[in-house]
């Protein structure tokens, strides 16, 4: 209780800019668990992305298919969506390709929000303390009897600085865990994608081959 008071106290100490502090703390917290969620969700994993590759290079396609539908995740739905369609190999180079990007933009979501937070808190919290310090400052007239008061007055105008160093610390921490997995998701749909391209490009020269 006396730690909530205490934070409470120096919220109220921080002036205005304290507001969109909160804000930016709200929006990186709320941000940071629902693209938590989604990446656990969506994600096929590693270990898929390895098993799949290994069934397709090794022609073993009733494997691979049933590995795809019984995983969840944007990877696993890109594998079972190319195998399921049919046509020219150049035409279904071009739909992969799209796939993947829709697919990867889903994971990238909300996370340039993030990435602006790490910015902006900052630069919010630095506001706020040279705010605060041309307040102390324009009172010095009135404090010469008690110097102290305007030692105590830029202390407080800190408190914003010190949010917003906080902020962007635990943003930034964030916004590099999801940016790393983010790109361990993009080589695995890239390699998911270049290994399904190259297995459907052998089948159609082994037909050509036939026909010929």
């Amino acid at each position: 209780m006396n730690f909530f008071a205490s934070g409470l106290d120096y919220f109220v100490k921080g002036g205005p800019v304290m507001y969109p502090l909160l804000l930016c703390s709200v929006a990186a917290i709320a941000i940071s668990v629902e693209r938590y969620l989604f990446f656990k969700k969506e994600d096929s994993g590693r270990e898929f992305t390895k098993q799949f590759c290994e069934y397709v290079e090794q022609d073993n396609w009733i494997d691979a298919k049933r590995l795809a539908d019984s995983t969840r995740g944007e990877i696993a739905k890109l594998a079972t969506i190319v195998m399921a369609r049919h046509g020219r190999f150049e035409r279904l180079e071009n739909f992969v390709s799209v796939r993947a990007e829709r697919a990867l933009d889903k994971f990238e979501n909300r996370l340039n929000y993030l990435n602006v937070i790490v910015t902006l808190a900052p630069v919010l919290g630095l506001l706020g303390t040279v705010t605060g310090m041309i307040g102390s400052f324009n009172n010095f007239s009135q404090r010469l009897d008690n110097p102290l008061a305007v030692t105590a007055g830029i202390g407080e105008a800190l408190i914003t600085t010190v949010f917003g160093l906080c902020i962007s610390i635990i943003a930034i921490c964030m916004y590099a865990y999801f940016n790393r997995r983010l790109t361990a998701i993009t080589l695995n749909v890239e390699e998911v994608a270049n290994t399904l391209l190259e297995a459907i490009a052998k089948n159609l020269d082994k037909q050509a081959g036939a026909e010929e």
